[in-house]
């Protein structure tokens, strides 16, 4: 037993190190000291090799690539494949990281002092600077303990759902919506109930559905704004109407704000920002704003005026999940407070001009196509196209399953099926692209409707 005391003492100091509250420490203690206990082995009577996969991680089940795994590999091998399918905005040149980032990141790990482990919770610097950048009006500054550093955002968005995946719990998700969502949730035991987004509307939410969604079992609802992936650009007026209906229900928000400031329409407007009754977890990374997904740095900041997180011990059990990762790689945080301070606006406002250019050009191929319909995009990199119903050949009209596979059969261009969105008869179209691989790859996708349309056209 002193060799289990030994190592629980050891443990402690580490958690004191990270920042952890004084009840933590000693449950952690407690917990330490009785897991150096050896159990007393039972007997095994296999004779062969029996291993057995977790079913909660052998039941992980994401739509995107169920759904592309069946057309992948099909495209036309005599045509280059033009992909309008992957949310990566580093796929072209033409959009890359700053070189503030760049220089910021070499000289973290040229200068060697960022080599080692980081407390759990995220690099204090590091931190500091998340809290410094993502302060909104109307709300208390947020301090380097309101921010949570992770492996990316979708860290992020995993550790915000579990702090919240309350036995029998269920969390309102919006439709069409990022399927990551529904994956977490479902690994957590947490029911997805769905919101929907009204293509009319320019994919502003059914509020009057919203409410009939609630119940005493429901824990939280997810916004993302702006949107993947209807690129979809939030008002300060409906974001308040959202988060009026959120105080009266009572519901925490988790905000998807990967897309913070990508909006070539109206002005981006954070959920925090509009309301100070709502206790929010934002989550945010370097990958979309910043173009750098591939560094896989992201954090969350707390937003929680009236305590009601605090109350609840999220931001202790958000610590928790913290330890479990250690955060992301020690020389990107160092590196963070130079990104965040000191790229320069003329970077900013270049990456948001070649985006609005992409996306107008986009908008405007599409609309000379007979048999789609689009809502234009106000930000993030994404619009949804419909397939009008009835327009085209039972080949590709079948579904948009059909219509995406057929597309990458004949035309070796790709997009993802509605279906991965939970939004049928449409497909998303990442438009991330320079203007003049959109007219190749919408040349060839005019050819392809036309081709296949059973319905007259009006063109």
């Amino acid at each position: 037993m002193a060799s289990g005391d030994a190592a629980a003492g050891s443990r402690k100091r580490l958690l004191e190190q990270d920042g952890a509250p004084g009840s933590l420490v000693k449950e952690a203690k407690v917990a330490f000291s009785e897991a150096a206990v050896v159990a007393t082995p039972t007997k095994r009577g296999r004779t062969s090799w029996e291993v057995r996969c977790g079913e909660r991680a052998a039941g992980i089940l994401n739509p995107i690539r169920e759904i592309m795994d069946k057309i992948a590999g099909k495209e036309n091998p005599r045509k280059r494949l033009i992909s309008l399918a992957q949310g990566d905005p580093t796929a072209y040149p033409h959009l890359r990281p700053s070189e503030t980032m760049v220089q910021a990141v070499l000289a973290s790990v040229s200068g060697g002092l960022a080599n080692g482990y980081q407390p759990s919770q995220g690099a204090a610097k590091a931190r500091a600077a998340v809290a410094e950048a993502f302060t909104v009006r109307g709300r208390p500054p947020l301090t380097p303990n309101d921010v949570f550093m992770t492996l990316g955002c979708s860290e992020a968005l995993a550790h915000c759902i579990a702090a919240l995946a309350s036995k029998g719990s269920n969390i309102l998700l919006p439709r069409p919506g990022f399927c990551l969502y529904e994956v977490l949730c479902n690994y957590h035991s947490v029911e997805c109930r769905f919101y929907d987004l009204n293509p009319d509307k320019n994919w502003e939410v059914d509020l009057d559905q919203l409410r009939t969604l609630v119940d005493d079992n429901t824990c939280g609802m997810l916004i993302n704004n702006p949107s993947n992936p209807c690129g979809a650009v939030y008002s300060a007026e409906h974001l308040g109407a959202i988060l009026k209906v959120a105080e009266e229900m009572r519901l925490p928000i988790i905000a998807d704000e990967v897309y913070t400031g990508i909006s070539f329409g109206p002005e981006y407007v954070a959920c925090a920002a509009v309301s100070n009754r709502v206790p929010i977890l934002s989550v945010c990374a370097l990958s979309k704003r910043w173009l750098a997904p591939g560094w896989r740095l992201g954090w969350i900041t707390i937003h929680d005026t009236d305590g009601i997180l605090a109350a609840a011990s999220v931001p202790e059990t958000l610590l928790k999940l913290c330890q479990v990762s250690l955060g992301p790689s020690a020389p990107l945080q160092a590196a963070l407070p130079d990104i965040l301070g000191n790229t320069p606006q003329e970077w900013y406002d270049k990456v948001l001009k070649d985006l609005g250019a992409s996306a107008k050009c986009c908008i405007r191929r599409i609309r000379e196509i007979p048999g789609l319909e689009v809502t234009e995009p106000e930000g993030a990199m994404y619009c949804m196209v419909k397939i009008v119903p009835g327009y085209f050949d039972e080949q590709v009209g079948g579904s948009d399953v059909d219509f995406a596979g057929q597309l990458l059969a004949e035309e070796s261009v790709a997009v993802l099926p509605g279906q991965c969105f939970r939004a049928p008869n449409f497909f998303r179209v990442v438009f991330a692209a320079p203007p003049e691989v959109l007219d190749e790859a919408f040349d060839r996708v005019e050819s392809f409707c036309r081709r296949h349309a059973v319905a007259p056209s009006t063109a």
